[in-house]
């Protein structure tokens, strides 16, 4: 009888063993399992990430490609830009300027960049000094000279009146209070030189509170300019940055250049 007890107790051993040896075996079967999920999921968050990163620098690399693009043509479209806070040095006599004045905050800098780029350029401050831009169309080069509106500014304007080519004078359509102080400018301008050509540039015609242009040639007293002078006044106004400038803008463009390369 013993021997019998002792063997089913053996064997109950033996089987418990076996039970916990395929428990045993069960549990790492499963934390394997868990294992491989889990470093599938690694697996596929790492390539993800990857994907989202290299996703990433490719749009960078193309959007660093696009602004220097864009800066090329700017470049290229609207060469030799400069500004100074000083007066810029005198032009050679045979290469007059074309003056660009108006009171600050008429949009004298937007208006400028946007006829030498063919492109919307809004200025985001009035300028604080010169701004001399060179113009290419077809085989001529025209050379624009914009001085600042400001108070400070404005007693160089008469100064450049003998070396301008032509006088272009930009108003803000929009800020009726300040028309009768352009218009006294202007007329100052004209008075102290009775011939050179004027080109008026009634502008941001956008803006619901604009004058139309009759408005404003009633406004400024263009009528009194002289019969002896060259005088066009043109609505302009400019959209979205980037975008191609009104029709206006280049038919005034086009009117400037054949203007210069007449007195030139």
């Amino acid at each position: 009888m013993d021997k019998g007890k002792v063997k089913k107790r053996e064997k109950g051993k033996e089987t418990e063993k076996t039970r916990e040896k395929g428990k045993e075996e069960k549990r790492k079967s499963s934390e394997e399992k868990i294992k491989e999920k889990e470093k599938e999921k690694g697996n596929g968050v790492e390539e993800r990430s990857a994907r989202k990163a290299e996703d990433k620098e490719k749009k960078s690399k193309e959007q660093v490609k696009e602004t220097k693009k864009g800066k090329e043509e700017s470049e290229e479209e609207g060469k030799n830009i400069s500004t100074w806070t000083r007066p810029p040095p005198e032009p050679l006599e045979k290469n007059k300027q074309i003056l660009v004045l108006g009171l600050d905050g008429a949009g004298k800098t937007s208006v400028l960049y946007s006829l030498a780029s063919n492109r919307v350029q809004h200025s985001v401050a009035p300028t604080q000094g010169f701004n001399a831009v060179c113009i290419n169309i077809e085989d001529s080069q025209m050379e624009f000279l914009e001085i600042g509106g400001s108070e400070p500014f404005r007693s160089y304007w008469e100064t450049y009146l003998s070396r301008g080519l032509l006088l272009i004078f930009v108003v803000d359509s929009a800020d009726h209070n300040r028309l009768p102080e352009a218009k006294k400018y202007l007329h100052q301008l004209i008075g102290a030189n009775p011939v050179l050509p004027l080109v008026v540039f009634a502008n941001k015609q956008d803006l619901e509170t604009a004058y139309h242009i009759t408005d404003i040639h009633e406004a400024l007293a263009l009528s009194e300019v002289g019969n002896d002078r060259k005088m066009f006044l043109f609505g302009t106004h400019l959209t979205k940055n980037g975008s191609e400038i009104p029709s206006t803008m280049q038919d005034a463009k086009d009117l400037i250049a054949q203007l210069a390369a007449e007195i030139q």
